[in-house]
């Protein structure tokens, strides 16, 4: 207990020492400082005060502010830390040099971001016609190249031949990782930015690049550790930030995610490019106005960042505004004609609207520039399959599923595909491998359900639609499919007699079998009318069903509502004024 008031003053003191106005002399506050002050329960308030007074020499990372707050500070100190700004390094206004030029590229930097970056601070060297193609394969453009051909050029005092040799050897890895990355041959970058981090381990650059190289492979570790590495040596990048928001994003991280992003936007708010993967982490959380938001900044930032307006077209269209959509993608291609993602999401948008030749034509340019592009092999499928093209269609769904075996729901659209060709035993075979890699898949056990039906497995065919009902109980039309297969299974003749309008036959019929199966029958349709009291047909075979077991009051109702529900159905008209003529005698 005699301690206990000693740490009360000391805290006191300290606390104390915190309130107080900022002294010239005092220096902001380092990253250990920061989790001392958690850990000894300063970060509230007055921590938050200390914090905007003398600032911080580093940049706190997502990861950084999430085991702070996990530890116990408060909102009001997260905030202050997300809010100092930290010195800006003294190579922030260097001249940069080749290798950063090429990482910049490297790092999917817009081209034109680099020319400003070159054009505010210029470079250290003379660009030579073979770095200019370089740059040029990279990734960039016109107005970088003509940027590097002017830029203020200001060289080294001193010069290390045996560090410009080692620099002109990563120059190359870099040049090469660039141009590799630019054709989404993620693999070969990889290996190229590999070389270039051993020969340079504390450029913050190169792993930079390097975890993009991985995550376009969907290296999802790896990727995440070398974005890690970026920031410990250099905490400021904000390319750091943003590879380490997309490294999340693919690890399904959304929130870590966007607090990178957001972190990324807060060292440079004209990071245009970070808005657009910000909108894409909100559209992933459903929050399609934060995405639409971002979309609109990033345009506003660069009206032709033609990504950005790929993303707020897929926006659109969620939304429900299809021609918003399509008028996005369209102008997203006149930007970028080899956008291949827009010209898959524009094909969508046709298809939508019914458009299937000119769909057709959008996902074929779309896999003329990437033949590995899934999405558009499958949308190419689908369209196909609505012009009657199945076997089209079927090479498109094995060639996706060349490229991603595990696609379950792409097993299942081969397997639908198979089935309406009544190759019963096939497409069984692809529902069952879509349930092997996902056995919650509805379509996967509805599909599965309609193929055994084919083959005339009855019972196979209804477990398989139960299947469906445990995973979605309010399945009306599942209830329904089962209700009929049990009908044709066991009350086929009653029902025939009831076409032909000879009901007391078919009660008769009834009675003598003693069909216990018709209650389960009418169990089945009534549940489907309970679930949705506006399907018509439930109405129309619950009240053939009660008309078999003698029910005519129950079935004319039943019939009247189907009619009252769709008018124009003969059938249902027929039944019920023929038991209306019944009644009335």
């Amino acid at each position: 207990m005699r301690h206990r008031p000693v740490i009360s003053l000391l805290t006191l003191v300290v606390t104390a020492g915190l309130a107080l106005p900022a002294q010239s002399g005092q220096k902001p506050y380092t990253q250990g400082q920061v989790q001392a002050m958690v850990r000894d329960g300063l970060a509230d308030e007055t921590g938050a005060k200390a914090i905007e007074q003398r600032g911080i020499d580093f940049a706190p990372t997502g990861d950084f502010l999430q085991n702070l707050k996990a530890a116990g500070a408060s909102e009001a100190f997260i905030k202050a830390l997300r809010a100092a700004k930290p010195p800006e390094p003294a190579s922030a206004k260097k001249p940069l040099h080749q290798v950063q030029i090429l990482a910049l590229l490297g790092g999917e930097v817009p081209s034109h971001r680099v020319a400003m970056v070159v054009n505010e601070r210029g470079i250290n060297f003379e660009p030579q016609q073979d770095y200019l193609d370089e740059v040029r394969l990279g990734g960039g453009d016109d107005e970088l190249i003509a940027a590097l051909k002017s830029a203020k050029v200001t060289k080294p005092a001193t010069i290390d031949p045996a560090a410009q040799a080692r620099q002109a050897e990563v120059r190359q890895h870099v040049a090469r990782g660039a141009e590799f990355f630019q054709k989404k041959q993620y693999a070969d970058a990889e290996s190229e930015y590999r070389a270039a981090v051993i020969l340079d381990p504390q450029s913050a650059d190169l792993h930079v690049g390097l975890s993009r190289a991985l995550n376009g492979q969907r290296k999802t570790d790896e990727a995440l550790a070398e974005a890690r590495q970026a920031l410990r040596l250099n905490p400021g990048s904000e390319l750091g930030h943003y590879s380490l928001g997309n490294a999340l994003r693919g690890k399904g991280d959304l929130d870590g995610a966007i607090a990178e992003y957001r972190e990324a936007l807060r060292l440079n708010p004209n990071n245009d490019n970070a808005h657009v993967v910000l909108g894409l982490a909100l559209a992933k959380k459903g929050d399609w106005n934060g995405a639409m938001a971002e979309y609109h900044e990033a345009l506003h930032l660069d009206p032709d960042n033609d990504i950005a307006h790929n993303n707020l077209g897929v926006a659109l269209g969620d939304e429900g505004d299809t021609d918003g959509a399509i008028a996005e993608f369209r102008e997203a291609l006149r930007l970028n004609a080899k956008n291949e993602d827009a010209h898959a999401n524009l094909g969508l948008a046709l298809s939508d609207k019914d458009d299937w030749d000119n769909a057709i034509a959008e996902y074929r340019e779309a896999l003329r520039l990437n033949p590995n592009n899934e999405r558009a092999h499958v949308g190419l499928g689908d369209a196909l399959g609505k012009k009657r093209d199945l076997e089209g269609a079927m090479e498109e769904y094995r060639e996706t599923l060349r490229l991603n075996p595990d696609n379950d729901a792409v097993h299942v659209k081969l397997g639908d595909a198979l089935r309406q060709m009544r190759h019963w035993e096939d497409s069984e075979s692809e529902y069952r491998r879509a349930l092997r890699l996902n056995p919650k898949n509805e379509d996967a056990h509805l599909g599965l359900g309609h193929a055994l039906r084919g083959k005339g497995d009855s019972d196979g065919a209804i477990f398989e639609y139960r299947e469906v009902l445990r995973l979605n109980p309010n399945n009306d039309a599942v209830h329904i499919m089962i209700g009929q297969e049990i009908q044709w299974r066991d009350v086929a003749p009653e029902l025939e007699l009831i076409k032909n309008g000879q009901t007391e036959q078919a009660v008769l019929l009834h009675e003598a079998e003693g069909n216990r199966h018709l209650e389960e029958v009418i169990f089945e349709f009534r549940e489907a009318v309970r679930l949705n009291p506006n399907n018509a047909l439930a109405h129309f075979l619950l009240g053939s069903s009660l008309e078999v077991k003698g029910d005519r009051v129950g079935a004319m109702e039943e019939y009247r509502l189907a009619y009252t529900l769709d008018p124009t159905d003969a059938d249902y008209k027929q039944r019920y004024e023929r038991l209306l003529r019944h009644m009335k005698k």
